[in-house]
């Protein structure tokens, strides 16, 4: 009967050591350092500047190296990637499932990648090489075969105290180098998290990939474990819940479902500026534009984390609002930025002690157009429009409008 009980006791335990076992929920953290052919990057620079790309969209190619920060849950990853060490992140990947989607967090681009069909349209649409579907396979573009793992007859190696296998992937496409791995047994996904698209970078069927080595005719690629973090995720919860991935706009502080009742196609057709709602950033309250009114006049203010000028114009504008608070409520609105937890930090960081909110997509069409930044908008006290425009250098005017009220 004890052994009877035992075997029992066995089966209703071994699930939960296998899911222990071969489920991992953390952080990792990797850094890649790119080694490139100076004259190949060069033109490849060239080439791009010639089609008309800027330098923030070409910068990611010539980048020295990328951290990777991975927040990693059995149905879900959050992969934030940042450029030669720098604070900002440069792009979000996030995957559940089958869909995965790519954030450039300065210019608001997203991708979603689903179904094969929908990665075929995309690259219909945005790939200049006619023979794509020649050199690659759809459905392995971004899932890797790992079936095709060879282990090599080197000996294990340890790294950052994990042991590992080295493993040789052939080349996929033709004329191509193959890519070395090194793999530890130590650190298993399981099989619900060998999702396809982005992440399989991680884990793999033989277990996770702790260095990877990359050469080819014009790039040398390292990748190498920096840190992992084992345990429950919360801080990818904040980041879950900052970005709505149905509208690109920001669940904590968005406003695009809230603004279908602009009817007017711009603010040049509307002399008398209708309610608006938006989210506060700082206590993620609804607000409305008639109730931050007052009897005052508002000053509506589209700023960026990443525009430098519009940092440059926040000691004046604080300066404005605070000599002026009497008779002026001033509202900010960001653009492009979801991170609500990195807007805080600027905010602060900046003193910008007055009301902050988002610009999602159909408000910032709506109150600006021209679609520049710094960019300001003053409404009097009936809420109509005296002023818009750049705010650098018109400090004066804007004061006088103001006060001569």
């Amino acid at each position: 009967m004890k052994n009877l009980n035992l075997i029992l006791l066995i089966h209703l335990f071994l699930p939960a050591l296998y899911a222990q076992n071969h489920t991992f929920e953390g952080i990792i953290e990797y850094t890649i350092i790119y080694k490139h052919d100076p004259d190949y990057l060069q033109k490849t620079i060239n080439g791009f500047r010639n089609a008309g790309w800027t330098e923030r969209q070409i910068k990611p190619f010539y980048a020295d190296s990328t951290r990777i920060r991975c927040y990693i849950r059995q149905d879900s990853i959050w992969e934030e990637h940042y450029l030669n060490d720098e604070p900002g992140i440069d792009k979000i990947n996030y995957q559940a499932g089958f869909q995965a989607e790519t954030i450039d967090l300065y210019s608001g681009n997203r991708t979603i990648f689903g179904k094969i069909k929908e990665i075929e349209d995309h690259l219909d649409k945005n790939t200049n090489d006619p023979n794509w579907r020649a050199k690659i396979k759809v459905g392995e573009w971004f899932k890797t075969d790992y079936s095709r793992l060879k282990k090599l007859a080197r000996r294990k190696e340890m790294i950052q105290g994990y042991l590992c296998q080295v493993y040789e992937l052939p080349p996929s496409i033709p004329d191509g180098t193959p890519y070395y791995y090194w793999i530890t047994e130590d650190l298993i996904g399981g099989d619900e998290q060998q999702i396809p698209y982005f992440f399989n970078s991680i884990f793999t069927p033989k277990g996770s990939i702790i260095k990877r080595e990359i050469k080819t005719k014009y790039v040398q690629t390292y990748k190498t474990l920096q840190k992992i973090t084992p345990g429950p995720i919360d801080p990818i919860l904040p980041r879950l819940r900052s970005l709505n991935f149905g509208t690109l706009d920001s669940v904590q502080y968005a406003d695009q479902k809230l603004n279908q009742h602009l009817k007017v196609k711009n603010i040049e057709q509307a002399p008398i500026l209708p309610d608006f709602s938006f989210y506060s950033v700082d206590n993620n309250q609804l607000e409305s534009l008639y109730s931050r009114q007052n009897g005052k006049f508002i000053l509506i203010d589209f700023w960026a984390t990443w525009c430098a000028p519009c940092l440059r114009e926040m000691p004046q504008l604080a300066a404005f609002q605070a000599e002026n608070a009497a008779v002026l409520e001033v509202i900010s609105l960001n653009e492009g930025d979801h991170r609500a937890d990195h807007v805080k930090q600027m905010i602060t960081q900046h003193n910008m002690t007055w009301t902050q909110g988002y610009a999602g997509k159909v408000l910032k069409a709506f109150l600006n157009p021209g679609k520049t930044i710094p960019y300001a908008v003053l409404l009097d006290s009936n809420l109509k429009v005296r002023w818009r425009g750049n705010p650098a250098g018109n400090w004066g005017k804007l004061a006088e409008l103001v006060r001569g009220n």
